[in-house]
């Protein structure tokens, strides 16, 4: 957990060092692609460090101030808006839907737990003692149970 960590705050304290240096947010993630994966032995696309740099810039630019600390680094991060998709004609789509539709079955494990029995069952040796009375027991249950 604290690599973890350590890698977002590494990634956060030298995207804002290099939006000071006057650095794109296209090289910053370029540059620090490369760097964590060296020191963090972990590869992050450079295309979510460009956006992130891009972010930042943006939030950079509208006064704010708002220090990061460990507490709200997770605030921090935006969460992609919804966007409406508009459709160039009524016919453009996923395509028709189904003309029948299977019926959803619902689930069950019986058959799976009835073959770990039958699987378990099938353990006991031919010479053992109490096989007589271990199946009589099973045959018992299935009775009072089904």
């Amino acid at each position: 957990m604290a690599h973890h960590e350590a890698c977002q705050l590494y990634i956060q304290q030298q995207i804002q060092e290099g939006l000071s240096e006057g650095k794109s947010p296209y090289s910053i993630g370029k540059e620090l692609a490369a760097w964590v994966e060296k020191l963090f032995e972990t590869n992050i696309p450079v295309k979510t460090l460009q956006t992130r740099a891009w972010r930042e810039k943006r939030k950079n630019t509208s006064n704010e101030v708002n220090p990061l600390t460990c507490d709200n680094f997770s605030e921090t991060q935006e969460k992609p808006e919804n966007q409406e998709v508009k459709l160039k004609s009524p016919l453009a789509g996923p395509g028709r839907p189904p003309k029948h539709e299977k019926p959803i079955e619902p689930y069950s494990c019986a058959m799976q737990m009835a073959t770990i029995a039958i699987s378990q069952l099938s353990r006991i040796t031919k010479d053992d003692p109490k096989r007589e009375k271990a199946f009589k027991t099973v045959k018992k249950w299935i009775d009072d149970n089904s």
